[in-house]
């Protein structure tokens, strides 16, 4: 049966010394909380199911006590998701307000010990840099750790960011594979990766965390305008990770026909989730889920013209 958002409720979550406005969400049953500090974080709330429409059900696979590594966590929606779910998360999200809020989403729904946050990057050295920011906001988006990778001035939520001025932060870095060998995480079972561009700084450092037989799955946002980005899908492809076209069909606008996929990569366009697995019962959990799947924000047909 498909994820439904039953209800959303708003609340006011005491702290003692300050408290928190929340919107308590029930899907399908499971009762999840975040912060409504901004607008956009509630933009971010009213999407939980909408805006990736499998990450949610890819985190219902998940079984309770599993360890999964959040990375690019942002303010948490999918990284509290899982704690309430029952597994073992651990968040990175570097960018000051987001770490924060990620914070009190943890709180407000009593995971901590369940989910730990960590105020750093995650990239393919130890590294002390800045964080260039697109901009000083909650739940915002497309910073850039240690060198400012945007080539012109940027609309960013409809203002003009310019690129020699962005604001700064201070921030340091590791590899996943130095957080594992320091014994700060143990060996993952599932990988979120969603940095808004270095992906494939990420997956360098993670080289042998990924030959680890613990890890079961790993969801990669691809940018399909960055050559590196596109290069790690045939890349863990050749390490024996498989891809479901089922999966890579399905996104908020539209399932989309055999082919468009990989047309958009040729053509440098877009970008997309790839979820990749070892077991082949993750095939037929895509096949079935898209057998139900209604594209939550379909594109509207054109007007008809007239004479």
């Amino acid at each position: 049966m498909p994820l439904e958002l039953r209800s959303i409720t708003k609340r006011e979550i005491d702290a003692g010394i300050v408290s928190f406005p929340v919107e308590e969400l029930d899907v399908s049953g499971r009762i999840v909380r975040y912060v409504t500090t901004s607008r956009q974080s509630q933009k971010r709330i009213r999407s939980l199911l909408t805006k990736e429409p499998l990450t949610i059900p890819w985190i219902e696979t998940f079984k309770p006590g599993e360890v999964i590594v959040d990375i690019g966590a942002n303010v948490g929606m999918y990284g509290i998701y899982a704690g309430v779910v029952g597994c073992r998360v651990f968040a990175f999200e570097p960018e000051a307000l987001n770490y924060a809020e990620l914070n009190k989403n943890i709180f407000v729904n009593g995971l901590h010990g369940q989910v730990t946050a960590y105020c750093m990057a995650i990239s393919d050295s130890a590294d002390v840099s800045v964080l260039h920011l697109s901009g000083f906001s909650y739940a915002g988006s497309h910073h850039d750790f240690g060198e400012n990778w945007w080539k012109s001035d940027k609309l960013i939520g409809g203002r003009t960011v310019e690129r020699d001025k962005r604001p700064q932060q201070g921030c340091v870095s590791f590899s996943l594979d130095e957080l594992v060998a320091r014994q700060v995480l143990p060996p993952p079972n599932h990988i979120k990766i969603d940095v808004d561009g270095i992906e494939y700084k990420v997956i360098r450092g993670a080289a042998e965390t990924l030959k680890r037989p613990e890890l079961k799955t790993i969801l990669l946002e691809v940018d399909f305008k960055i050559p590196q980005s596109l290069e790690l899908v045939d890349q863990l492809k050749s390490q024996g990770w498989k891809l479901s076209q089922h999966q890579l069909r399905v996104n908020q606008h539209e399932y989309m026909p055999e082919g468009k996929i990989e047309s958009l990569m040729e053509r440098r366009k877009g970008g997309a989730n790839f979820i990749f697995f070892k077991d082949d019962e993750y095939f037929r959990f895509f096949e079935e889920f898209t057998q139900t799947f209604v594209p939550p924000n379909p594109v509207p047909a054109p007007a008809p013209q007239t004479v």
